[in-house]
């Protein structure tokens, strides 16, 4: 018998983002198991925002108008989780994660919340951040049970806001192999003319873009680099690349909505990241058998390519599955691009990755669901995955 009759998913909204997309893989997912046994599923947005990614048409989907406001939110999603009366709610991201937490101790029900940042490096600083901090740390611990979507985001809930280690459970992003090489191979006309290297996201800081320039500028790297994405740090980036007189080589295409024919037609994909939360780009290039160089930031890039976590290097270093770097070191970068040079290096690790891809499949992320979620597998959700 299963112990659910009526389940809520909680988010700020469904705006472009990882987390929002993953939201909206998992009911996708969960879709036959919900459906099966009859339990009503509903997705509670706490922004009216203009949406980049599909809810699935059997989800009962309800837009609140909080306006980014944690207040705003306490008062409207109060009444409407009393009127819907779930056993359990699930939510993503910060906001939505601490009136899940408060909310559930009020109406009685279970309060599952998934972190999908680092939350530490997520706020660094300031007045706001520390407040922030200490609005995680009251709330967290109170939660029925944590998913955090890396090991490393797990270490940081335990050792610096108060989350037990055995409430917190990782699940990775789910990643629809078959789906990826279909988009991979869908036409494009504005393909660079010359082999490249590629690495993508938003041209922001955080993600230091402007380390792989470096790093490619100090690199015996023959074909040009591509760099797929949009934001703020795009005129200094391309300044930075004409001062080192590389404007022929350095190729800034744009967002791409779909950026799976680009990454399938590279050598091979470099992230550069000063910190990420599990970085999706990594394994979706993984999928399309790309061989992998990333900085080992937390959390996520080392227990992707190595298995490992936590893993200290102190310089460019060939794990298991991919090319592991210090953060914010140029010389390791352009040491693990020249190592990738050598065919049989290039030929190894694309392997590696093909393989390694295997362990983020939409499967596997289910299992874990059910487990997360206190779901009761029948004998038709059983199914076999093998070890490796």
């Amino acid at each position: 018998m299963n112990r659910h009759n009526s389940i809520a998913f909680i988010i700020n909204s469904l705006e472009g983002g990882g987390a929002e997309r993953v939201m909206c893989k998992l009911l996708s997912i969960m879709e036959p198991y919900f459906t099966q046994h009859q339990i009503h599923v509903h997705l509670v947005l706490l922004d009216a925002l203009a949406e980049a990614h599909e809810c699935p048409d059997y989800v009962n989907k309800i837009t609140l108008n909080t306006e980014g406001s944690l207040v705003q939110g306490y008062r409207q999603l109060k009444p409407l989780l009393k009127q819907l009366s779930p056993s359990l709610c699930l939510s993503f991201l910060t906001r939505s994660n601490m009136l899940n937490v408060v909310l559930s101790h009020q109406l009685g029900y279970q309060a599952v919340i998934s972190e999908r940042v680092n939350t530490s490096s997520h706020f660094p600083g300031g007045l706001k951040d520390t407040i922030s901090k200490v609005m995680v740390k009251a709330t967290y611990p109170r939660a029925h049970r944590v998913m955090a979507v890396s090991e490393g985001v797990k270490a940081d809930l335990v050792e610096h806001f108060n989350v037990k280690e055995d409430r917190v459970q990782t699940v990775y992003n789910p990643y629809d192999i078959d789906a990826i090489h279909e988009l991979a191979d869908k036409p494009v006309d504005d393909l660079p003319q010359n082999a490249y290297i590629i690495g993508t996201g938003r041209l922001v800081k955080n993600k230091n873009f402007r380390l792989l320039i470096d790093a490619y500028a100090k690199s015996d790297v023959p074909e040009d680099l591509v760099i797929l994405g949009q934001g703020d740090q795009e005129a200094a980036l391309k300044e930075q690349v004409s001062r080192l007189g590389l404007s022929e080589r350095v190729h800034f295409p744009g967002f791409k909505s779909n950026p799976y024919p680009y990454i399938k037609q590279a050598r091979y994909f470099v992230s550069t990241s000063n910190a990420e939360g599990f970085p999706n780009a990594i394994v979706e290039a993984m999928c399309l058998g790309k061989a992998v160089v990333a900085t080992n930031c937390e959390s996520g890039p080392a227990e992707i390519l190595s298995g490992e976590y936590p893993l200290h290097i102190e310089q460019f270093t060939p794990s298991q599955y991919g090319c592991l770097c210090p953060v914010n070191d140029a010389k390791a970068v352009a040491d693990a691009m020249d190592f990738l040079n050598a065919p049989t290096e290039l030929a190894r690790y694309s392997a590696k990755s093909t393989e390694r891809a295997q362990a983020f499949s939409n499967e596997i992320f289910r299992q874990k669901m059910m487990t997360c979620l206190d779901l009761t597998p029948g004998a038709e959700d059983t199914v076999y995955v093998p070890a490796g």
